[in-house]
């Protein structure tokens, strides 16, 4: 039978208070000792999760999905888990890992049928080794198909996407609210006298709590019954989490294949120097991906003594709707700024203060990615009249690099083999950048850290690749791009539309008979966004052979050379195995 996974304990909205409502999806709270309080600790990260070798599954025609309920509430999860835990040791914005980290190797999922609708991936996984997905229909997911980092041995054919979830009520705004709310619900139960004063009002925490957990009540309900926020009766939850494009408001692919670590960084410049941490024999063939929709809000992140200003969970404090063009949580007049507050920024700054005290006491939640500063703390509280945010650009909510959509990303990888894909009907609804950036994102673009890319769009992407071994020679040794069919990519406000995108220190790779017609109304103009093949400067022994057809033409760029000394750059540019980027 068709599975749907919604592990909700039957809530019924029509009585379940607003508490039961906001923890209803967490098994740790729940006090469920079958789940770890390490590996579960952001909720049921997954339906199925495989920790074992020499699995396979066969769909048989049938479906597996996350309820609406559950993917509303869970905004990281993946259908299918190719891990023990979502994370390796020491990487994300909590420690996942109780014991040992356990991928799965020899995996194997054969359709037909359908890996359904997910809040984040279908199918993602870690360090795994000889994985094969074929002839499965993925749809309805919002960050990706498929997404595997240091993976060994894959391959993704005959696959059908006909399109990604377009129907998304809440912006990454709302994942805020709940991940800060068992931190606040711990200050309560600890420390109930506990109280601030915010926004010119001494709140206390039971003040605080119930604000924040009546608007995730309220906007459960609302999306429950209507699909979306009840604008009229629930302005204020409105005006913090709608999500005005009804798509992820965060990175977008289809395939995802990333070296060691999870793709939170740039573009990929140079490939690592330890072969183990590159993903390598990478076969992705004969698929077909098509009405894809993407947008990337790109959420200013303040600074204070050189620190982005991030919660417990990692979570950007946001004082800037980029979308609107206005302060939230502030207001500005004659250069000074006085602290508003909404049910986000009160909770977090609540928090941040009490960890600051050292209030929360020993417990399961993980507090070391909090960065909230004290001189934010004094502003909201009245007591710093003269500070003023600085804005560091290039991240989304959770501080990520912007780097625009793209369908089919590989990238520290040795060895792979795009071909016979079909990418069609892609549109970015991003807009344009908005200029309040004191600096940007320091894991931002190699070649320029102020590029930012919120509605660029790209068919294919590799960077910092390699053939498939160091020969670099033509024939059975180079990676391959070829006869891929990429068609109708739009995005209104982008600086880039690329068919076909060479990036890094790539090497060793051809490029054949492959069609690119972006834009049938477009042809080749120097100077414009679309281009149908790019070669950045970096590359080197990329191979493009004259039987493809790029409709809107093809760039290379004047060849830069390799520095003698070249590992994968880490503190200013990127982080060790791209760790999550708290506080820089």
């Amino acid at each position: 039978d068709d599975i749907v996974f919604c592990p909700h304990n039957d809530i019924n909205i029509e009585t379940a208070s607003d508490e039961v409502i906001a923890q209803a999806f967490d098994p740790i709270e729940q006090g469920n000792p079958k789940y770890n309080s390490n590996e579960y600790a952001l909720g049921f990260f997954a339906a199925i999760v495989v920790q074992a070798d020499d699995v396979s599954l066969s769909l048989n025609g049938y479906s597996i999905a996350q309820c609406r309920e559950h993917a509303l509430m869970q905004r990281f999860f993946a259908v299918i888990e190719l891990a023990s835990a979502p994370f390796t040791p020491g990487i994300g914005p909590h420690n996942f890992v109780s014991t040992t980290f356990t991928p799965a190797k020899n995996f194997e999922l054969t359709g037909p049928g359908t890996i359904g609708l997910s809040s984040h991936h279908g199918i993602h996984g870690n360090e795994n080794e000889n994985v094969q997905i074929k002839g499965v229909t993925f749809k309805d997911f919002e960050v990706g198909a498929v997404s595997l980092n240091n993976v060994k041995g894959l391959e993704i054919k005959n696959c059908d996407i006909p399109n990604n979830r377009q129907d998304v009520p809440i912006l990454g705004s709302f994942s805020a609210a709940l991940k800060i709310r068992p931190y606040l619900k711990r200050l309560l139960e600890t420390n109930p006298d506990y109280s601030m004063t915010l926004g010119g009002t001494v709140k206390t925490v039971t003040d605080v709590y119930a604000t924040l957990v009546s608007h995730i009540a309220n906007v459960y309900k609302d999306v429950m019954q209507y699909g979306f926020i009840d604008q009229d009766a629930h302005p204020d939850e409105y005006q913090l989490y709608n999500n005005p494009n009804q798509v992820i408001d965060g990175p977008c692919y289809v395939f995802l294949v990333h070296g060691k670590g999870p793709a939170v960084g740039g573009f990929g410049e140079m490939q690592a120097t330890d072969i183990s941490a590159l993903s390598n024999n990478v076969d992705i063939l004969n698929n077909n991906a098509q009405n894809i929709k993407c947008f990337t809000n790109e959420v200013l992140a303040t600074v204070v003594d050189g620190f982005v200003q991030n919660d417990a969970r990692g979570a950007i404090m946001q004082f800037y709707n980029a979308l609107d063009e206005v302060y939230i949580g502030m207001v500005e007049a004659a250069g000074q700024y006085t602290y508003t507050g909404n049910a986000n920024l009160d909770a977090q700054i609540m928090v941040g203060k009490a960890l600051s005290q050292t209030l929360l006491g020993d417990n399961v939640l993980q507090t070391s990615t909090n960065s909230v500063g004290l001189p934010l703390v004094d502003w909201a509280e009245g007591n710093n009249p003269s500070f003023t945010p600085n804005f560091r650009c290039n991240g989304d909510s959770m501080h990520h690099v912007v780097k625009g959509s793209i369908m089919i990303r590989v990238e520290d990888c040795q060895g792979f083999n795009i071909r016979g894909n079909t990418i069609d009907d892609v549109e970015i609804l991003s807009k344009g950048p908005v200029e309040l950036c004191s600096d940007f994102h320091k894991g931002a673009s190699f070649l320029d850290g102020s590029d930012r890319m919120l509605a660029d769009l790209r068919g294919i992407s590799v960077a910092a690749v390699s053939a498939y071994d160091d020969s670099l020679s033509t024939g059975n040794d180079a990676s391959s791009i070829s006869h891929n069919t990429i068609t109708n990519l739009h995005s209104q406000s982008a600086n880039l539309i690329a068919g076909v995108d060479i990036q890094g220190f790539s090497e060793g790779v051809d490029i054949e008979n492959n069609y690119v017609n972006l834009d049938a109304t477009v042809g080749v103009v120097s100077d414009d966004k679309w281009v149908g093949l790019r070669i950045r400067q970096s590359a080197s022994a990329i191979f493009v052979k004259k039987n493809n057809n790029f409709v809107q033409g093809e760039i290379q760029e004047d060849r830069r050379k390799l520095p003698e000394y070249h590992p994968r750059p880490a503190g200013e540019t990127e982080w060790p195995n791209n760790g999550c980027p708290y506080g820089h």
